[in-house]
């Protein structure tokens, strides 16, 4: 791959997101950085209560951080339940998870709001001081929509004391209602981001979003078209002349963490595939109670003429074995795992050829 440039999906940190990282191939790991989110304490319906305190919550997280992604970069987000909130020796969730980073020599970077308090941001401001390894400012549609929005940026910029060079700006429109006309809302951001001085001189610039909405996609399955996509190429024809921004997108997730009680829930077996402007997605009935329709599934990717073939990433080397019966069905996990290491991988392969024009 030729064209430098880096991808950054947003990812919860869950088991099908974390081993979908894991298992991709080094070089295009080469080209991923990640933002994850350190998700909420789940709820446990049936006790009324949290499934686990926040100590046991946080605790994993940095060993496990090691195990699947290693010494590599990555950017590290707090679900905002998690800003404010205290491990069991007092210390704040964020210090404590870059504290266990650091012994462990990761390369993590601290991710801050406009919106986050004072306290938060003195404790990222110790993080940075310590680590060397700057920041990443993550800014929301309404924050860029802000007449006032380089003000706000230079202001936390100069209470952490940090130098934009050592900055990773991203702009996170989330889920519009919307993304199209493309060129109309491109202009309209576009416009928004020129706001903002020095763009250049970040260290990074990225723009993430997501327009899938897996709840619209009845039985048997849909086709969504990937509006993100098809809009940032279009953005990066409006901003070419002063900075393109590097991409990034929900992989096949919504920004959304919903605690909803699985004992009445029947949810669908499905597999996500996406293709150069869409997402197939195969879609049947309860899993629980059929999860042999996955192969089913499996075949319907195979055969759709947008198959990748076994050996373009582990998640499509996973279709090909439940389909041949090499392996078996797994669980939800699984597939979530299987659509978002073919996602990412997809997404590289389209941006190792992308050009502004």
């Amino acid at each position: 791959m030729d064209n430098p440039f880096l991808y950054m999906p947003v990812t919860k940190w869950r088991q099908g997101e974390y081993q979908a990282l894991l298992r991709l191939h080094e070089p295009v790991k080469d080209h991923v950085l990640p933002l994850i989110v350190v998700p909420p304490v789940e709820y446990d319906f049936e006790e009324r209560r949290p499934k686990k305190t926040v100590q046991e919550h946080i605790q994993p997280f940095a060993k496990r951080f090691i195990k699947k992604w290693g010494g590599r970069k990555a950017c590290i987000d707090l679900h905002e339940s998690l800003v404010s909130a205290r491990m069991q020796n007092a210390s704040f969730v964020v210090s404590y998870i870059f504290e266990e980073l650091r012994q462990e020599g990761c390369a993590a970077i601290p991710v801050i709001r406009l919106s986050h308090d004072v306290s938060f941001l003195s404790e990222v401001k110790y993080i940075v001081s310590v680590d060397g390894k700057g920041v990443a400012l993550r800014i929301s549609l309404d924050d860029i929509m802000s007449p006032n929005i380089d003000s706000l940026v230079k202001s936390v910029m100069s209470r952490l004391d940090v130098d934009i060079s050592n900055v990773d700006l991203i702009i996170d429109i989330e889920q519009p209602e919307s993304f199209q006309p493309y060129d109309v809302f491109s202009k309209a951001l576009s416009s928004a981001i020129r706001n903002i001085s020095d763009l250049v001189a970040f260290r990074t610039f990225f723009v993430a979003g997501t327009s899938l909405k897996l709840s619209n996609v009845q039985r048997p399955g849909g086709e969504p078209t990937r509006h993100e996509w098809l809009f940032y190429k279009e953005l990066a024809r409006e901003l070419k002349d002063i900075r393109v921004p590097d991409y990034g997108d929900y992989t096949i997730e919504t920004p959304d963490f919903i605690d909803q009680d699985m004992r009445f829930l029947k949810p669908a077996g499905k597999i996500v595939y996406t293709t150069d402007s869409t997402w197939l997605v195969p879609k049947g009935k309860n899993f629980r109670e059929d999860n042999g329709q996955m192969v089913g599934h499996c075949s319907y990717i195979v055969s759709s003429g947008k198959y990748c073939g076994p050996k373009f990433s582990h998640g499509d080397k996973r279709i090909y074995n439940t389909l041949h019966k090499i392996e078996g069905t797994g669980n939800q996990g699984t597939w979530k795992g299987v659509g978002v290491n073919h996602h990412i991988t997809f997404v590289i392969k389209q941006l190792s050829t992308f050009r502004v024009y």
